[in-house]
């Protein structure tokens, strides 16, 4: 097969070698711009946090182009997607439709830390965005390195007895994750030869 080239530019090359793990359905018509496509989760792992995060309603607090609210969706729940960006939420609608499940998502454009007081839900799915792929240059990414900072959103809702995953880079501090309680367990998502990156579920999850 021949590669296709990304059209995004060189530096997102590999992200674009994997878009059929992003989304199966690509080639029906999934839209993203450069951001999206590095930053979406994969497929299967979107399935997967969809069927281990507790509750019937999950706000999906920066859903991007929408990989991890389809996902979801596609797990049966009732979906509040959330981003600051119209143009991806847009997207994020489109990539919805192709999947079947617009009709479980509620799209709302708005900044979550204004949001959340106004939203009911029982779950909720913090994947703030990491600092492009530079992240992975760092020896250690903490809490302060997201943008914005979701630590305060995450002690929130775990106070609130609301179902938290927390997407964490692979080069997450150790160190860092003590600001979770003790019960929070870390599952690694990983492909062949390497992990991709890390969820923190409260409460624990099998």
């Amino acid at each position: 097969m021949i590669r296709s080239k990304s059209p995004f530019g060189d530096h997102t090359q590999k992200y674009w070698d994997r878009r059929y793990d992003l989304f199966a359905k690509w080639d029906e018509g999934v839209e993203t711009d450069a951001v999206g496509l590095f930053s979406v989760k994969p497929e299967r792992f979107a399935l997967e946090i969809g069927k281990l995060l507790e509750g019937d309603v999950i706000l999906d607090a920066f859903c991007g182009i929408g990989g991890s609210a389809i996902g979801f969706a596609r797990c049966g729940k009732r979906v509040i997607a959330l981003d600051i960006d119209r143009d991806r939420l847009s997207m994020a609608r489109r990539n919805a439709e192709i999947y079947g499940v617009s009709e479980r998502i509620a799209f709302i454009h708005d900044d979550v830390t204004q949001a959340y007081p106004r939203l009911a839900f029982d779950a909720v799915h913090i994947d703030p965005p990491w600092g492009g792929p530079d992240y992975a240059k760092k020896e250690r990414f903490g809490w302060e390195d997201f943008s914005p900072n979701p630590l305060p959103l995450v002690r929130r809702a775990i106070s609130a007895g609301v179902a938290v995953a927390v997407g964490l880079p692979a080069n997450f501090s150790k160190d860092a994750l003590g600001e979770l309680p003790a019960e929070t367990v870390l599952r690694e998502s990983r492909d062949a030869t390497r992990v991709l990156f890390k969820t923190a579920y409260y409460p624990p999850v099998a």
